[in-house]
């Protein structure tokens, strides 16, 4: 298991702890099926047991982490049946962003939307995956706000964390990117001409694309491993 640096900031010492695990874990620097123990964690971070323990409690609670029969601890594996559950609620909450955002959107938000797809073409031309996806991340979390569903919000925070790991996991599929960039796309193109069913049906195969990336990626990950 790769090193944890702890992260800094002005937050408290526990929630860099948690902050720091979790980032770890969802940029798979700690790889799905690791198995961590307080001992070496608490060495690395430079941080005691207690803050620790509240760090794996809340990773436990993310469904990041679990503990094993042994009592053991170790990063959750990514499955094809759990990556198809988390993808079908997600494309439902996003579909449900779509037809509520898309009625209050004006032109600064159409214009702030366009530019984040120029910049995921720009990051796709450079080979900057890693800026693809935080872009694309950006441009849902923009919808997000406009639609003001705060229920809506609350159910894609308690997912966000596992859908970052499978994202970050379906980048190593070679197309992914240029897909990515050509589905948002597409989603803007359908806001912009106020068709609100084109718009849903684009966030639909949006969302099927990365869900069949994901699973290619944890496929092709079982094989090798």
């Amino acid at each position: 298991m790769p090193g944890v640096t702890l992260q800094t900031g002005r937050r408290g010492l526990r929630e860099l702890a948690y902050l720091s695990l979790r980032d770890a874990i969802v940029t798979l620097q700690i790889a799905p099926g690791d198995r961590i123990t307080e001992e070496s964690l608490s060495n690395e971070l430079g941080v005691s047991r207690p803050v620790l323990r509240e760090a794996l409690q809340r990773l436990q609670f993310d469904q990041l982490i679990e503990r094993l029969d042994n009592g053991r601890l170790r990063v959750r594996p990514i499955t094809v049946a759990e990556t198809e559950h988390l993808y079908a609620v997600r494309s439902a909450l996003e579909q449900l962003s779509v037809r509520e955002a898309s009625p209050r959107l004006g032109v600064t938000d159409l214009t702030a939307l366009a530019k984040m797809v120029g910049t995921m073409r720009s990051a796709q031309a450079a080979g900057d995956h890693a800026a693809v996806v935080a872009t694309g991340g950006d441009f849902h979390r923009y919808l997000a706000r406009v639609a003001a569903n705060p229920v809506n919000d609350y159910l894609v925070g308690q997912i966000r964390t596992q859908l970052d790991r499978l994202r970050h996991v379906s980048v190593s599929v070679a197309a992914r990117p240029h897909e990515s960039v050509s589905e948002h796309a597409a989603i803007l193109d359908a806001l912009e001409a106020g068709d609100l069913d084109r718009a849903v049906r684009a966030m639909e195969i949006h969302i099927h694309s990365g869900r069949a990336a994901a699973i290619r990626a944890i496929e092709h990950f079982v094989r090798i491993s």
